[in-house]
């Protein structure tokens, strides 16, 4: 038996010779996508924003994704040297800062993530230029996972108050307090190293009463506080009743949720253009503390205002 092989611009077609002649199927000759990979921690900044001692315990992250197929390994580099490979997600490493073979000369580094799907297609992240001090007290970092800046809750709120650990000078993951405002509402000690895969410090915050809070998070270190991180202020709302920002839906409507501490009463969704005539334009009993407003008219139309409205 002899095969025979025509390759065309798109095809390949196989033609197999036995006593009885047959015809292969034509196939498409696929083309392989490369992944996609980013950087998402540490995040592009300047020197004084953060500065990493040569001795701290730094968690680098990627997100990374192969539109055909899948994401075989990250690797990630520091100027040209390779300090770690991650092959499952989530796409992290742990790295001692300055070890590795890395040069300290600079003052800073290049750092890129390298992903490669199962085809052994690869693509480079966007670089991320990151700074180190020599000599300098080495720094936690922490990271407010949940809730985000700028989240309303109906009142009175009870929610989950997370905070991931990105940066130790020990190498632990903890203790992490939590305070809303100067109150402080829990004090996780999670025992356990900084890894790839160590799960954020979490804290429930209950029956939180009407008002505006500040979030804050800090490392203990020793029973002090060691952690620029409480520069870092989340901002939340409870509410009796408001509304979330508007964004743009895919059918070019404007969108926004509405929070309400009256489930099961009559909520009133008004309109205005000059801020003094308003006009309802929907109306909905929720059946819970919240629910999404989509405007049946295109955000082309003339500007308006919206109000949420319970009648008495």
């Amino acid at each position: 038996m002899q095969i025979f092989r025509v390759r065309a611009v798109a095809w390949i077609i196989l033609i197999l010779v036995a006593s009885l002649p047959s015809l292969a199927i034509a196939q498409p000759v696929g083309t392989n996508c490369p992944p996609q990979v980013s950087v998402t921690w540490p995040y592009p900044g300047t020197w004084w924003s953060d500065t990493f001692s040569l001795s701290t315990v730094l968690k680098i992250k990627a997100e990374a994704t192969d539109p055909d197929g899948s994401v075989a390994q990250v690797r990630f580099f520091i100027e040209t040297n390779l300090v770690g490979v991650a092959t499952n997600p989530p796409f992290n490493i742990v790295w001692e800062v300055g070890t590795g073979g890395v040069p300290i000369d600079g003052g800073s580094w290049i750092l890129k993530a390298v992903a490669i799907d199962d085809s052994g297609a690869r693509s480079e992240s966007n670089p991320v230029r990151i700074y180190y001090c020599i000599g300098c007290a080495p720094w936690p970092d922490l990271q407010i996972i949940s809730p985000r800046n700028g989240t309303i809750f109906a009142a009175p709120a009870t929610f989950g108050f997370s905070a991931e650990a990105l940066a130790s000078s020990s190498g632990e993951a903890g203790p992490v307090e939590f305070f809303v405002g100067t109150n402080s509402v829990g004090l996780v000690d999670a025992g356990a190293r900084l890894t790839p895969t160590t799960p954020p410090s979490s804290v429930t915050v209950s029956n939180l009463p009407e008002g505006e809070y500040d979030l804050t998070v800090r490392f203990q270190t020793g029973g002090s506080y060691s952690c620029p991180c409480n520069r870092i202020t989340n901002t939340i709302r409870v509410v009796r009743l408001g509304a979330q920002l508007p964004t743009l839906t895919p059918g070019g409507r404007l969108a926004f949720d509405v929070i309400t501490s009256y489930p099961g009463r009559q909520t009133i969704i008004q309109a205005s253009l000059n801020l003094l005539d308003w006009v309802p334009i929907a109306t909905n009993r929720p059946s819970s503390n919240s629910f999404t407003f989509v405007d049946s008219s295109p955000a082309t139309n003339a500007h308006r205002f919206y109000r949420v409205f319970i009648p008495p």
